[in-house]
């Protein structure tokens, strides 16, 4: 760890005093009143007596971008960050809700990431052409896509709204337990980090202007209560899962606790969601099927469950979630019990050439779960009755989540499972492994029997569900088990600029980079190519039966069981033929799957995961297609740490009018408007009028568009078209303007708007 020490200069220069944002500024998300300066760096200056860090020696320098001086990162070879401790001695307040400012130019292309070590979140950003993730991946592929996003040519601000913690790391991020020295008076580190040259070639380097922290006054008045359609119709839901997050409260010293006490920290993450607009609370009670804060005493204790060190988590958070008006959709990571006498220990799974071991990745294959077996929906109905039917009354239950990890719920090839193969589809003709090797038919039609099975296993855990007290729960199901979610069959960096990237690839160590044009990846639909085809392997292992592919066309005629559909770059959501196989009777689920990032900066800051985010408007670049072409009723996020968006002024409004929508079928009106970026999809109800969700796909704002309303119209005999009804806003309750037949509207790139017509 390196510090430059005290910076001693106390008086800023008038030049930056001048240009520095006041409060009164940041009320993009909260009222001037709302919000107090508490501290800020301009990171420009000569010195203003914050604590300041980097690493490697000289890793900065001063510039003048966009007329005002900042701090920047050279990007060069190796990772590198900056740090400034914020709040020192300022009577920081624990379990208060504070904004975090960071001023940036959006001159050139830049990638970079944000540790703020007082929520201990790490989230990253990138502006133009930049792929923001690590191009080269430590331990599997980020998937990087790269797209010549404009640049607005401003000084920008990312932002996030938190809850401080009691204690924090210091740059040292332990990975769970560990110290945490740093109280509220000595302040917390905000990192500035960026990955070296190979991993960001497009990069001009990280440069940041300010650093300001506000606390905010009154926030529960700032809170976006979504308005959901009316109560008979169904509604859509937003939630979250975080993978390496609940280190902040693993350790068993006050010194190692972030947040004393658990409840505290789950209920900051439903004020955020409140801030947010959110509107379901997502647990993983199974985290690589282990136990993650639930009592299993009634299931067969530690036999069938070791006991959690927080056994009542997950009923305090049912209360939390109650209290805060969100559904709950519990995660499960499953492969069976795995306690002394667990089910998934026992092992019941054989790979097609005998073995126990699925893959290379030993700490995955310590269990597994035979979903043919008759004893596993005994174990997962057991497993639903003690954390899902026994707290039904105390929270509004969505249904269950499964994502089965590598080798927990492969395709088996036991004797067991081969006996029932030949009885139930191979006519009682018996069968063996050798024969399935040898015999590329008999081997399909195994496979069909297998998938049929899982679909009968999951929709017996819906019945279970709904028979025991949850009418209407859904089970969803990921069977995609990859952090950054699946890669193309011939993996490489998708880009719109071809030609600048096999200019790149002259660089050293980029020689073996393969470019892929976004048009051909798009037009041949080969990310759901990627989605329906069995996983790669290689050498004696079996990852296509570790990790067996989604199967959507088992699921077209299934109410309540839904395939997740997996995305994150722009290609994955570009065409609703990608979307289609995945849709049932109860719609779309969607998944945004975040690349972890993870180990991959300065050995100075620790244990490091990220998710990254397009900057501005583009953050929702994703989501806004993914609404306009595959219309999800279900969406959700697989996160790396602690959730957070770093762009809320855009992503509140996005979010209110997604929840606003009622969750039915809807279709595209290809003439409701004349601009190619603008997708309108209708949303018919019984008794509730029409609602139309507007989106603009496109890259640019788009201040003057005209919404026909005569595209709705099914009867063209109507004299001057059907009679039609107030229109308002759905997310606001705004009446707005008809004339002619049209409304006029105002959408920045990426964003969504839903409009009601009332009958």
């Amino acid at each position: 760890m390196r510090y430059t020490g005290r910076l001693l200069t106390c008086a800023f220069l008038s030049a930056l005093v001048s240009v520095a944002l006041s409060a009164a500024d940041d009320d993009a998300l909260f009222p001037p009143d709302q919000l107090t300066l508490i501290d800020q760096v301009h990171c420009g200056g000569p010195g203003d007596g914050h604590r300041f860090t980097q690493a490697p020696a000289g890793a900065t320098r001063i510039e003048t971008i966009l007329q005002r001086p900042c701090r920047v990162l050279t990007n060069e070879k190796e990772a590198s960050y900056f740090a400034y401790r914020l709040g020192e001695s300022k009577g920081l307040k624990p379990a208060a809700a504070y904004l975090l400012v960071v001023e940036y130019p959006e001159d050139q292309p830049r990638s970079l990431f944000v540790s703020n070590r007082g929520a201990e979140t790490i989230l990253g950003f990138h502006t133009g052409s930049t792929v923001g993730d690590i191009l080269h991946g430590r331990y599997t592929s980020s998937n990087p896509e790269s797209l010549r996003l404009p640049l607005s040519g401003r000084w920008q601000r990312w932002q996030t709204y938190f809850h401080l913690h009691e204690r924090y790391p210091d740059l040292d991020q332990p990975r769970g337990e560990g110290p945490r020295p740093l109280t509220a008076a000595d302040g917390f580190w905000v990192v500035i980090s960026q990955p070296g040259r190979a991993n960001q070639p497009l990069s001009a380097g990280a440069a940041v202007g300010r650093i300001a922290l506000y606390e905010v006054k009154d926030p529960e008045t700032q809170y976006q209560t979504p308005r959901f359609p009316p109560a008979d119709l169904p509604r859509r839901h937003l939630f979250y899962r975080e993978e390496m997050s609940d280190g902040v409260i693993a350790g068993q010293k006050p010194a190692e606790r972030g947040v004393a006490r658990d409840q505290d920290w789950y209920e900051y993450k439903a004020r955020l969601m409140a801030f947010l607009g959110m509107n379901t609370f997502c647990k993983d009670l199974l985290e690589f099927g282990h136990n993650q804060g639930w009592d299993a005493t009634p299931g067969g204790g530690d036999d069938w469950y070791w006991s959690s060190k927080s056994p009542q988590r997950w009923r305090q958070i049912l209360e939390i979630a109650n209290r805060y008006h969100l559904a709950v959709l519990p995660y499960y990571e499953y492969c069976g019990g795995v306690g002394a006498q667990g089910l998934g220990k026992q092992k019941r799974c054989l790979t097609l050439s005998g073995s126990d071991t699925y893959t290379h990745v030993s700490w995955c294959e310590f269990a597994n779960l035979d979903l043919t077996d008759p004893d596993s929906l005994a174990d997962a109905t057991k497993l639903l009755d003690v954390t899902i039917l026994a707290h039904k009354d105390r929270a509004n239950v969505v249904g269950a989540w499964f994502r089965p990890r590598p080798s927990q719920m492969p395709i088996s090839f036991s004797d067991q499972c081969l006996q029932r193969f030949a009885v139930e589809a191979n006519a009682r003709r018996a069968v063996t492994r050798q024969d399935l090797q040898a015999d590329a038919d008999l081997l399909q039609a195994y496979y069909r029997w297998w998938f049929g099975r899982r679909r009968a296993f999951l929709t017996a855990l819906r019945d279970h569900l709904r028979t025991g007290g949850c009418p209407g729960a859904v089970v969803l199901f990921t069977a995609d088990a990859a952090e950054a979610g699946r890669s193309l069959t011939e993996n490489g960096v998708v880009t719109d600029d071809p030609g600048a990237w096999s200019r790149i690839r002259q660089l050293d160590g980029q020689d073996k980079l393969r470019v892929i044009d976004y048009r051909s990846v798009v037009d041949g639909n080969l990310h759901l190519k990627a989605l329906l085809s069995d996983r790669p392997t290689w050498s004696h292992w079996e990852w296509q039966h570790s990790c067996p592919r989604a199967d959507p066309e088992h699921y077209t005629d299934v109410e309540g069981v839904l395939l997740t559909y997996s995305f994150n770059r722009a290609y994955t959501v570009a065409s609703p033929d990608s979307f289609a196989p995945f849709r049932t009777p109860s719609g779309l689920a969607a998944i945004r799957h975040y690349f972890l990032n993870e180990s991959e900066m300065h050995e100075d800051l620790g244990y490091f995961v990220a998710d990254v985010e397009r900057a501005g408007p583009y953050c929702l670049l994703a989501e806004a297609r993914a609404v306009a072409y595959g219309d999800p009723r279900y969406l959700g996020y697989l996160a790396s740490n602690c959730f957070n968006r770093g762009f809320p002024q855009y992503v509140r409004p996005f979010y209110a009018a997604f929840l606003a929508l009622p969750a039915v079928p809807g279709v595209i009106l290809p003439g409701a408007c004349g601009d190619a970026d603008i997708v309108v999809r209708r949303y018919e109800t019984a008794g509730h009028g029409t609602y139309l969700a507007v989106v603009n796909v496109g890259y640019v704002s788009k201040p003057k568009l005209t919404i026909s309303l005569s595209a709705l119209d099914t009867d063209s005999r109507a004299a001057g078209g059907a009679a039609i009804g107030v229109v308002t806003d759905a997310a606001t309750g705004r009446e707005l303007t008809v004339t002619g037949r049209a409304i006029a509207l105002s959408l920045p790139p990426c964003q969504l708007r839903a409009i009601h017509i009332a009958p």
